[in-house]
């Protein structure tokens, strides 16, 4: 079976496995909390953790939980924040990355990274797209498409050594 047969290949028989179920609600809240809580200003933008929890949980625990923590609890917070408008959106390119980065990692620090610079593009463009539509050209390319590359990248570098700390003290979750 290629790599691309892989990402397609999805037993949606475990979302109703109990872990999947916790483990799916518990990093949705996390990113939720990561998205609204913890923000740092950075030039035209905002830099929040929500990405860094997107994909620990997509590296620790595959798609299906990597999908429903970015496109679930990003939404939330969306809706939390006041960017209802957003909240679709964040649910389609959040959770599609999530879901991406989860099925094509696998344990190697180079296809962690492969995985995100699949997935992330499914964030960078869907909202590059939406800004564009939604406030204009020049927020798009200003701040959307800045902030969203250095979320990726941050989210990276920080949630590829923390997943790799968190691995051997989860086992019995997986």
């Amino acid at each position: 079976m290629t790599r691309f047969e892989d990402i397609l290949d999805v037993d949606f028989a475990q979302l109703s496995e109990p872990n999947v179920i916790a483990m799916s609600a518990v990093f949705a809240a996390a990113t939720t909390i990561g998205t609204m809580v913890i923000t740092i200003p950075i030039g035209p933008g905002v830099f929040n953790v929500g990405e860094i929890v997107i994909y620990t949980a997509a590296f620790l625990f595959g798609g299906v939980v990597g999908g429903l923590a970015g496109g679930v609890g990003a939404a939330a917070a969306d809706i939390l924040l006041g960017y209802g408008m957003w909240a679709p959106i964040t649910f389609v390119v959040k959770g599609l990355e999530g879901f991406v980065v989860g099925q094509v990692a696998g344990e190697s620090g180079l296809s962690k990274a492969i995985a995100v610079a699949l997935g992330a593009p499914f964030m960078i463009v869907g909202y590059f797209v939406a800004a564009w539509i939604l406030v204009g050209g020049p927020y798009a390319i200003g701040n959307e498409l800045p902030m969203d590359i250095v979320q990726a990248v941050v989210g990276f570098a920080v949630a590829y050594p923390l997943s790799m700390a968190l691995e051997d003290r989860l086992p019995e979750l997986r």
